[in-house]
């Protein structure tokens, strides 16, 4: 009795030890195509033809009118700027977008980024931030170019 127990026991740790073999999924694919997997793979030496930019016929540009610095009661921050919208188009579509601003009187371009929209919404407005150091004081009240 003692040694049928052991055989048993034996037999059972054999038969869990076995694992399922799994099949390829490439001899899979010859089989059902017939059709090595290897071929798919090729690449092709055509060139593919260049792609020409579609050229949208709305404006590619909105303007603005910048009102103010952003600033609080005791802050004012000079490297952001509160704009209103002054074309019909959507403004939180114009979140994330860069704008430049050209000074009428030299060669100077200030350029940024719509951070966010400002206020209630009905008022169309936004939040600029300039790329590279503070807005100039005389930037108040010009107009940018918000690109889409």
């Amino acid at each position: 009795m003692i040694k049928e127990r052991d055989i048993m026991s034996e037999r059972k740790k054999t038969t869990s030890s076995k694992k399922p073999t799994k099949k390829s999924k490439t001899s899979a694919v010859t089989k059902k195509t017939g059709k090595a997997k290897a071929s798919s793979t090729k690449k092709s030496t055509a060139k593919k033809p260049a792609s020409t930019k579609k050229v949208s016929k709305k404006a590619s540009t909105v303007k603005a009118q910048i009102v103010s610095y952003r600033r609080s009661n005791r802050l004012q921050v000079t490297n952001q700027a509160i704009a209103l919208i002054l074309d019909d188009v959507n403004h939180k579509a114009l979140v994330g977008r860069k704008f430049t601003l050209n000074f009428a009187d030299s060669n100077a371009i200030a350029k940024g980024i719509v951070s966010a929209t400002h206020g209630q919404l009905r008022n169309k407005r936004v939040r600029l931030r300039f790329a590279k150091g503070g807005m100039a004081g005389k930037a108040v009240n010009q107009i940018i170019e918000i690109h889409i």
